[in-house]
């Protein structure tokens, strides 16, 4: 008796599911949302597509000559046919030398340290990083990464256009779609004035609890669709082939800090295939934090509206506190600040990587989003209970 009990309750629950999803996919606006995320994005990729007539000619270049750079590939790549693009390859391969065989990451360390007036622990934490930078340094030197040619003179181009420019893109719409869903699961009863005949039912505000799962898929689908959809539109147009698989470390892409130009030191092996899929799968922590931030808003909140605005107010304050605390030299306030959903989000092209200032430890990246997702998780049950037990009139 006690099991069939059980069993009933299960398949309640998951019809409720079902039903609260059917309620999101029925909304045009959500609908309109993703046709608006996949039109800016294809935009984006084709307003920055240029020099793909290069990117083919390196593309077949790496076939005959090889695709790491040295004395062999530069004397292949001269007994090409003449055409510009050969000029061009040759001029911007000649001479290449590995860039990790004189690399000391205690130098880069010693100069953020100078360049950002830091001192006490947050210079002793910086130090410990790029110290356990320096064996990581040693393999990319055995491996002669930084030789790879990738596109060439392309290369940064093509890197930033996918990391920088589209992978932004793509995360920010994944983190609205989550907070928009949040805000329509846990309000949609107040915006559609049906609580009162839905919460005097016997599962009453507790439906609550279907309503988040229900919005969660919802979000986590979005965010794939719009990341599936807008990375085959950039693989489709610059056809790419066995340039997807050249290394992230590659010495045609580099960072800027304060004007000082380093390296792309990731703490593991990336290929820019393999980059690209960890930085989408990192994405996915990112919809589940601001998802369950505001569903934590949206049941805090007296409707949605105030919801969105706290959730607005909270971001730009973050914002604000680590303008102010770089420019101020609060070092410890900054990187405080730097353990938060907004900075998790921000930080994103410089993911998998010592992250420079902006981290005190490897894999900062992973640790931020653990945290922010306990806490979310932990306020999120505070909300519940909350809301439970609140007056809803």
């Amino acid at each position: 008796m006690l099991h069939r009990k059980k069993a009933g309750r299960r398949f309640r629950c998951r019809e409720l599911v079902c039903w609260e999803w059917k309620k999101l996919c029925q909304m045009p606006m959500l609908y309109i949302f993703l046709l608006l995320c996949v039109a800016f994005n294809m935009q984006l990729v084709f307003g920055s597509q240029y020099g793909e007539d290069y990117v083919a000619y390196v593309r077949q270049a790496r076939q005959q000559a090889g695709s790491r750079m040295g004395e062999a590939f530069w004397a292949r790549a001269s007994e090409m046919a003449d055409s510009k693009e050969k000029e061009r390859l040759l001029r911007e391969t000649k001479g290449a030398k590995d860039t990790f065989e004189d690399y000391d990451a205690m130098e880069t360390a010693a100069r953020l340290i100078g360049m950002y007036r830091l001192e006490g622990w947050a210079a002793d934490a910086l130090e410990r990083k790029y110290q356990k930078q320096e064996p990581r340094i040693r393999e990319l030197a055995a491996s002669d990464a930084s030789m790879e040619v990738g596109a060439a003179g392309m290369t940064k181009e093509i890197f930033d256009a996918l990391f920088a420019k589209l992978c932004r893109a793509v995360l920010t719409q994944g983190l609205l779609f989550a907070v928009f869903a949040a805000l329509c699961s846990s309000g949609s009863e107040q915006i559609e004035r049906t609580w009162r005949a839905v919460y005097a039912t016997k599962r009453g505000r507790y439906v609550q609890r279907e309503k988040f799962v229900a919005g969660f898929v919802y979000a986590t689908a979005a965010y794939g669709i719009v990341a599936v959809v807008s990375c085959a539109v950039f693989a489709g147009s610059w056809r790419l082939g066995e340039i997807w698989q050249t290394p992230m470390s590659t010495q045609f892409y580099d960072i800027h800090s304060m004007g000082v130009r380093l390296p792309f030191v990731t703490w593991a092996d990336f290929t820019m295939r393999g980059y690209l899929a960890a930085v989408l799968l990192l994405g996915i922590a990112v919809v589940a934090v601001f998802y369950l931030f505001g569903y934590c808003a949206g049941l805090l909140a007296k409707n949605s509206y105030a919801a969105f605005l706290l959730l607005f107010l909270v971001s730009a304050f973050n914002f604000e506190v680590i303008l102010l605390a770089g420019n101020a030299g609060r070092w410890g306030v900054y990187e405080a600040a730097m353990w938060t959903p907004v900075a998790f989000w921000w930080s994103h092209p410089l993911w998998f990587t010592d992250m420079g200032i902006n981290a005190v430890v490897p894999w900062q990246e992973c640790a931020v989003g653990a945290l922010c997702l306990a806490e979310a998780a932990v306020l999120l049950s505070f909300g519940f209970r909350h809301y439970y037990r609140k007056d809803l009139k």
